[in-house]
């Protein structure tokens, strides 16, 4: 007679999810942002005219959107420089909206970047 292993199982998704949360604990959000590439320094780059379109996979209101900054220097991504002077959208983590955020211009760690137009216009 064989019984079922569920302790086993249980403990192995409690440890995989358990290293999910230690992995994401720095407590940074998920954005979606779209806005005009820019060049920023010699390999910098940063998002301006920019629109928070989502916060942890969620809309945001037109509120918060109007409220978010309208410039996010972007970490990551691999070279950027074929995009600059597109109308983009990127996704990635950020502590902004958090108490503890740095202040000044967000910081956003590039997850990916999808071309939305061609070429932006800026105001």
């Amino acid at each position: 007679m064989s019984r079922p292993c569920s302790g086993g199982i249980v403990a192995v998704l409690a440890a995989i999810s358990l290293a999910t949360l230690a992995a994401r604990g720095d407590g940074k959000r998920e954005l979606v942002v779209t806005g005009c590439l820019l060049s920023n320094g010699y390999a910098g780059f940063q998002v301006d005219d920019a629109k928070v379109d989502s916060i942890d996979g969620k809309t945001v209101a037109d509120d918060v959107a109007a409220a978010a900054p309208k410039k996010w220097i972007l970490d990551g991504g691999d070279n950027l420089r074929q995009r600059t002077g597109q109308k983009v959208q990127v996704a990635g983590r950020s502590d902004w909206g958090l108490p503890d955020a740095t202040p000044g211009t967000p910081h956003l760690e590039v997850a990916s970047v999808k071309t939305v137009a061609a070429s932006c216009t800026m105001p």
